[in-house]
């Protein structure tokens, strides 16, 4: 009987060590995911805008108020950002030394930017696209 009751105690006393060993290398286990959107997806195709023709009050019917407007010698600038950044990342530490045993991160960032510049009546002078979003993978 006390031999049973001895390996049975030592039974214990090794799950134990191992159960809190791996707790202590759970906790040194780590992942983030992060997003970050700015701005907002344009409304409307670019290609809708036509120089000479279209108008302040048509960019705006169609693509809403602008990220930035800018004042130039010439007329005026509206700009429309939209800005994705997306980043992950999984860390592994040595739960007793603290050595890093492995990292793995990834971020990605894309951006849509239009460009419309008016001239001093308020027409269409030129329209400039920056189209990158849709190029953005899945983390």
């Amino acid at each position: 009987m006390p031999l049973l009751i001895k390996r049975i105690v030592l039974r214990l006393r090794v799950a134990l060590v191992v159960g809190a060993w791996c707790a202590l290398a759970c906790a040194t286990v780590g992942c983030t995911i992060a997003r970050y959107y700015s701005g907002a997806p344009l409304r409307a195709e670019p290609t809708s805008l036509v120089a000479g023709q279209s108008t302040k009050h048509d960019v705006l019917q169609l693509f809403g108020p602008p990220t930035q407007i800018m004042h130039q010698t010439d007329g005026e600038a509206f700009v429309y950002t939209y800005e994705q950044y997306n980043y992950s990342s999984f860390h592994l530490q040595d739960p007793i030394t603290g050595i890093n045993w492995f990292t793995y991160s990834r971020e990605l960032g894309n951006r849509d930017r239009l460009l419309v510049l008016f001239d001093f009546t308020g027409v269409v002078r030129s329209v400039a696209i920056d189209h990158q979003v849709a190029q953005m993978p899945v983390l």
